[in-house]
């Protein structure tokens, strides 16, 4: 895989494009693999826990931890060695690719401009990479570059200090122009799903495959679990979405303080925290092939392809998440199934930070604008319609960004003069369901269970699985999760016009 930067006439954005030798279809494999884990003290326990959708993991090592390293591939876990500085252990690393002929990779330096980590300059770097380039051509290995971050407390060389990592990068190439390097690495601590896609925008640069060795939400004064797990799930959606990712790992296992939650271990060996099973589970499905059949609301996360946007958890009072990070010339496409030719309305559900205006295209081509108010903020939520012309038949729509500014939540199709699906201004403290991850049965507890109470369970595409329908039974209602696999999934109520969507893990 190689990725290219092509620019085109009349348009700002740069679009990029990601080229493959082989074709590949990551949301339909179980075991995802680019997730991985940058972590040096499982035990097999943990292994075991961990493995079920994680497919690799390195130590900042040029070996495996010791209660894993004759067991890690009974796992089918990939370990990736690590030339720290400088002075890495060329027998260990020698060693363990003799003995592991299977192994492809081999990590560079860890946050060289950093003069509290390798703290080599780039020329210093540049000077020991002939040392890793004849280790890969010995045993046919694939070289990740030096892991870079913004340094606090950078190294400086010829009057420059190197503080941000681009720079860094520029400086390595120029002093070893010809070195191998097969992939990128960088770390990222920002807290937003959109910083996190902005950062990595910045490595396509170098036109190659990308590592993102480190990640975790670490550079806000307050953190909070739900905040952690919100931004997780931005980042996966969009990490396992880019196809110019090539591996990432979050950071870390286990840490001596719970703040600011970013362990997915408990202290107990083999047991997940809840962010740990969040990480394992969470698998965003983006299907091209499928299509909705209209009249329907589309959740905006659940779109077939896009260019730019990045998820977020939402603060509406329906949903689990929101498109967010739009820029002007940034991107969605949904696939509609039209069942006779006729008008339809368009609902959107807006949250705004300025006046702007999406378009929506069909099939490419423009059929309405939709001018979009300011609405008093990124989760401030309101709804909007156009009214289009649509032909029966199979549709690519396109919701396009004319200018930035706005959150998206869903869109609705409707008839002419239906209104869209019920959004109660309620709290989804109004109801709890637990336990969640699920094993077995799931219950679901309100504090006003009068009336019928339709519960389904959808996949991450908005497919239903299951649908049930309860008259008044006493709270809580029980819904038989045994028969679901491992996975993440969506469980909606619906009371008396009231929609929650809850995210659910087993």
């Amino acid at each position: 895989m190689y990725c290219i930067q092509k620019s085109y006439s009349g348009k700002a954005l740069l679009v990029i494009i990601c080229l493959f030798f082989l074709a590949t279809s990551g949301f339909s494999q179980t075991i995802s693999k680019k997730r991985g884990l940058a972590y040096g003290h499982q035990s097999q326990a943990d292994m075991a826990a961990i493995s079920k959708n994680i497919s690799w993991w390195y130590n900042w090592s040029a070996t495996p931890e010791s209660a894993v390293s004759l067991v890690f591939q009974n796992y089918g876990m990939d370990f990736v060695p690590m030339a720290w500085n400088g002075s890495f252990n060329e027998t260990a690393l020698r060693t363990f690719y003799t003995n592991h002929p299977d192994s492809k990779y081999l990590l560079g330096f860890n946050e060289p401009n950093f003069t509290t980590q390798a703290n080599m300059t780039p020329s210093v770097a540049a000077a020991n990479w002939p040392r890793l380039e004849k280790i890969a051509k010995d045993f046919g290995l694939k070289i990740v570059s030096p892991a870079l971050n913004y340094a606090d407390k950078p190294v400086t060389e010829n009057g420059v200090t190197y503080s941000d990592p681009i720079a860094y990068l520029d400086a390595f190439f120029a002093a070893c122009p010809n070195c191998q390097v097969d992939y990128i690495a960088l770390h990222n601590y920002m807290c937003y799903a959109g910083s996190l896609t902005n950062d990595i925008k910045r490595y396509k640069k170098y036109n190659k495959p990308i590592w993102l060795t480190e990640f975790a939400c670490w550079d806000q004064p307050t953190i909070t679990l739900d905040m952690q797990k919100g931004y997780m799930m931005g980042a996966i959606d969009y990490l396992e979405s880019d196809t110019c990712i090539f591996r990432y790992s979050w950071f870390t296992g286990r840490m001596s303080a719970r703040y600011p939650y970013l362990e997915l271990f408990q202290s107990t060996s083999g047991q997940l925290t809840e962010l740990g099973q969040f990480y394992v589970n969470f698998n965003p499905i983006h299907d091209p092939n499928n299509y909705t059949l209209i009249p329907a609301r589309l959740e905006a996360e659940n779109y077939s392809t896009m260019s730019g946007i990045a998820i977020e958890a939402t603060k509406d009072v329906s949903g689990i998440a929101n498109v967010g990070y739009i820029d002007a010339n940034d991107w969605l496409e949904y696939n509609i199934e039209v069942p006779t030719t006729d008008d339809y309305t368009v609902y959107f559900r807006i949250a705004s930070n300025t006046t702007s205006s999406l378009e929506l295209r069909e099939n490419k081509v423009a059929l309405q604008t939709l001018q979009i108010p300011y609405t008093g903020g990124f989760q401030t939520w309101k709804t909007y319609p156009i009214t289009v012309h649509l032909t029966a038949g199979r549709h690519i729509m396109q919701v396009y960004a004319k200018k930035a500014g706005f959150n998206l939540n869903w869109l609705e199709f409707t008839h002419i003069g239906q209104f869209p699906t019920s959004v109660p201004e309620v709290s989804q403290s109004d109801e709890r369901v637990f336990p969640n991850p699920v094993k077995d049965q799931l219950f679901i507890e309100r504090e006003n269970n009068n009336g019928k109470t339709e519960v389904s369970v959808l996949d991450l595409s908005g497919r239903l699985l299951f649908s049930k329908v309860f008259n008044g039974e006493t709270s809580p209602l029980e819904i038989d999760f045994s028969g679901f696999g491992s996975g993440s999934y969506i469980v909606r109520t619906k009371n008396s016009g009231n929609i929650l969507n809850h995210l659910i893990l087993k």
